[in-house]
């Protein structure tokens, strides 16, 4: 009685958003509690898939009209395995979708870099026979209101370019003094240094600014200690298998903002490399300080389940809570490593290369890959914990 109740439910309510393809699948012999009501669901919602182009969307929704044409002859489990079936090709056409939108966004942002460091450029040739006035600040205003109504990258750098021009030329015409607002030109640049899903600094942060702290540690001898930290959250691959790639991107926002509480402001950077490997600069900590800061990220992502309601995430079909573990490695840049052959530092020297002994690159390459081997030794002795490099 009360799953026919339920059926009933489910089936005329007018609040249900899939209610349609509820009663299609329904009316095909299909149980309520199927996985096809949830792909059905993700059917409907087909068009806001931003990594999808309208050609996979039309794939996707014909070969859900040709499985549903099979399933009301298939019993319980084979239902549920052409499921399976269909939600593991919409997650391939998913992750080609979304390596070819990062690739997308990588062009842009160099362009948009170009562009910006072109016209500064030549903006400070100018500014220099200038008077001061406000000009760059009304150009940050102007530009970045422009940009917000654009309709295209296209757009955006044209934009960018125009709005530089047309100073360009009232400088000219003024021959004002002006001093330049730092602030107001980095804004341009910040979008290419930010990951836009969790807030934090991105990858390109990472490649710029890890040789500019390996050259600072040089030229200050050491003084100043420097630790690296790299973390992998540990199985994401079944959060997201099972909870669906929306909560999966939920739970990296959840880690990035832990990363990013137990940073000291203007000193650490925390920084997402890409999927769900991320990295945490901390400048003037050592070996021991960083182990221990390592240590208090790990137990407080993973020391209570994260919880996601329906309305919060508006895309799971109920509440969802699980447990999220990660894995750290930890390395402590080392002085004595820029007097030492690559060679002989690590075997074989994966990134280093022998013949390279431009000591800046050669400690940020040996950096990078310390750190690694540490995260990987967390990950295959157990995962879940804090691993330093060994130097011996």
């Amino acid at each position: 009685m009360m799953a026919a109740k339920k059926d009933s439910i489910l089936i005329a309510s007018p609040l249900i958003s899939c209610n349609s393809f509820c009663a299609e699948l329904k009316e095909k012999g299909l149980p309520y509690d199927s996985v096809w009501i949830h792909i059905g669901h993700a059917i409907r919602h087909l068009d806001q898939a931003a990594c999808l182009s309208d050609e996979q969307k039309l794939m996707v929704r014909e070969a859900f009209d040709e499985y549903l044409k099979l399933l009301p002859d298939k019993g319980r489990t084979e239902v549920e395995r052409f499921g399976r079936d269909f939600l593991g090709e919409i997650d391939k056409l998913k992750r080609a979708g979304v390596t070819r939108a990062l690739k997308m966004e990588q062009d842009f942002n160099s362009e948009l870099l170009d562009a910006v460091s072109r016209n500064l450029h030549q903006l400070c040739l100018i500014v220099g026979k200038a008077d001061t006035c406000d000009m760059i600040e009304n150009l940050k205003v102007d530009t970045l209101k422009s940009i917000k109504s654009a309709r295209s990258r296209d757009e955006i750098l044209r934009i960018v370019e125009d709005g530089f021009n047309d100073l360009h030329r009232k400088v000219k015409v003024t021959r004002e003094k002006m001093e330049i607002s730092l602030e107001s030109l980095l804004v341009l640049e910040s979008n290419a240094i930010i990951d836009k899903l969790t807030g934090i600094f991105n990858r390109r942060f990472f490649d710029q600014e890890l040789p500019k702290i390996v050259e600072t540690f040089l030229a200050k001898q050491g003084r100043v200690p420097f630790s690296l930290l790299l973390l992998d959250i540990d199985r994401f691959k079944e959060i997201n298998d099972t909870h669906g790639h929306f909560i999966g991107d939920r739970a990296l926002q959840r880690v990035a903002a832990i990363m990013q509480n137990n940073c000291r402001a203007g000193i650490d950077s925390p920084i997402r490399l890409g999927g769900d490997e991320f990295a945490l600069f901390l400048i003037g900590t050592n070996q021991a300080n960083a182990v221990k800061k390592a240590e208090i990220i790990r137990q407080e992502i993973s020391r209570r389940p994260m919880s996601f309601t329906q309305r919060e995430t508006d895309a799971a079909p109920h509440d969802v809570s699980f447990i999220v573990e990660v894995s750290i490695g930890v390395c402590e840049l080392d002085p004595a490593w820029q007097d030492q052959p690559p060679a002989e530092l690590n075997q074989p020297p994966i990134c280093c290369q022998p013949t390279n002994e431009n000591p800046v690159l050669k400690l940020t390459r040996l950096l990078a890959e310390s750190a690694d081997q540490a995260l990987y030794q967390a990950k295959d002795t157990g995962r879940n914990q804090v691993r330093v490099f060994d130097r011996e």
